[in-house]
């Protein structure tokens, strides 16, 4: 049987495309390697646009809304809270998130087969063929174009048909623990991102601890992670192993720690002949925070609405499906602004000097007041100046200086300058 889409991968990316394309009488087969309540190693949070890009999520998904942010230096940290939460964001579970995005998109009209993972794929004149195995069994099913949504651990496919990948990398671990909800209450005022920068825990990342309604999403990224050092932070960290004090671990599958690959960089081209790139498949996600949710589904419905066009079209040329990469550059602009921060903090070798100087600036209420209200000026850092917020970004970075002025000696100045003019030149 010939579908018009193939879709492999069932998280974010793929079923908001699958769901969008089969609203629209497209007809879309799905293939998820994994099984329905399959868990993802994430962290689980949805930053303030999922909810203004895409229609809310029903209450049962949301474990908590995301009433502040602390950002922790090493010496220095700052409690930003946001009287209209939907400004920061909302927690959820994965593979809750993922079942019901992949359910919705079966409501529709797609066809969702789990278990089954792609072995081969080639690429035809008139179509494209996928071979898939589902317990043991092979079929090769065809279709007109293929959507990628495997995300970054899984990149057989982009070499079978010799397409960029995304090639480097950012390493991630995550673990659940079960905590009474007063206890998170008491200790962490509900709903939080709890982020700890500091070179001894991570120099290209962060450590984290998010709230859920009964239980704690807890992890750490950076360039190479190990279990090790990840479980030595938990256990005898002055501060972070009080806050994870009585908390018990989950396990998922029989594992409590599990393990995943976060994509920071984007290839250069997003598409092929009959072939899409989306999600972390496609490399994209914030390259400060790494969050990568939002731009899973967003990268989605770029790709369903050019979907649609070319169907009507008949047309799936790379001269065509170039236009999802188009609109992908004019989407994804905050991932230029986050490149910068990206830069200023994991490799200009200040990072805790600058963390703790971000937490002291913003104890000042007067500015503190605002980010906490526009919290993508610290989580995106430096932005366009066609942002409605840059003023408020250019105030913060002017802060940032004349705070440093006051700490540091004329060449260490002179030297972070160069940094912060490089980030704003390159990215």
């Amino acid at each position: 049987m010939k579908y018009d889409v193939i879709v492999i991968g069932g998280g974010p990316a793929g079923a908001t495309c699958a769901e969008i394309l089969a609203r629209n009488g497209i007809d879309v087969i799905l293939f998820e390697k994994g099984k329905k309540d399959r868990y993802k190693s994430c962290a689980g949070g949805l930053m303030w646009h999922n909810e203004k890009d895409f229609a809310p999520l029903p209450a049962f998904l949301i474990e908590r809304d995301v009433s502040h942010v602390v950002l922790s230096g090493p010496n220095r940290k700052v409690d930003l809270h946001a009287e209209n939460t939907s400004k920061i964001g909302q927690l959820t579970y994965r593979n809750r998130l993922d079942c019901y995005l992949r359910d919705l998109a079966e409501k529709k009209g797609a066809q969702i087969e789990y278990l089954t993972e792609a072995k081969y794929v080639k690429n035809y004149r008139d179509r494209i063929e996928v071979e898939v195995e589902h317990r043991s069994i092979k079929q090769v099913v065809k279709a007109d174009v293929l959507v990628i949504a495997t995300g970054i651990q899984h990149t057989r496919l982009h070499r079978m048909l010799q397409i960029d990948r995304p090639m480097d990398t950012e390493q991630a671990i995550n673990a659940e623990f079960a905590l009474p909800s007063d206890i998170i209450e008491e200790r962490f005022g509900g709903g939080a991102y709890i982020l700890y920068f500091n070179s001894q825990l991570a120099q290209h990342g962060y450590f984290w601890i998010f709230t859920k309604r009964e239980g704690l999403s807890v992890g750490m990224c950076d360039k190479t992670v190990k279990i090790s050092k990840f479980q030595d932070i938990i256990t005898h960290h002055p501060i972070i192993s009080k806050q994870l004090e009585d908390a018990k671990p989950v396990k998922f599958d029989g594992r409590h720690i599990w393990a995943a690959l976060i994509p920071d960089r984007i290839p250069e081209y997003l598409y092929s002949d009959r072939v899409l790139l989306t999600g972390d498949a496609a490399g994209l996600s914030d390259r400060f925070t790494y969050e990568g949710i939002w731009h899973a589904r967003m990268s989605g419905k770029l790709a369903a609405e050019v979907l649609i066009k070319a169907k009507k079209r008949g047309d799936f040329s790379p001269t065509f499906l170039q236009k999802y990469q188009k609109r992908c550059n004019r989407i994804f602009t905050s991932i230029q602004s986050s490149q910068r921060m990206h830069h200023l903090v994991y490799h200009s070798g200040y990072m805790d000097l600058l963390v703790d100087t971000i937490a002291e600036i913003l104890q000042d209420p007067s500015l503190g007041t605002q980010v906490a209200a526009n919290i993508q000026v610290i989580l995106e850092g430096f932005l366009e100046p066609r942002n409605p917020l840059a003023s408020l970004s250019i105030l913060m970075q002017e802060k940032l200086l004349e705070t440093l002025q006051e700490k540091v000696d004329k060449t260490l100045i002179k030297k972070i300058n160069r940094e912060i003019d490089y980030a704003l030149a390159y990215f």
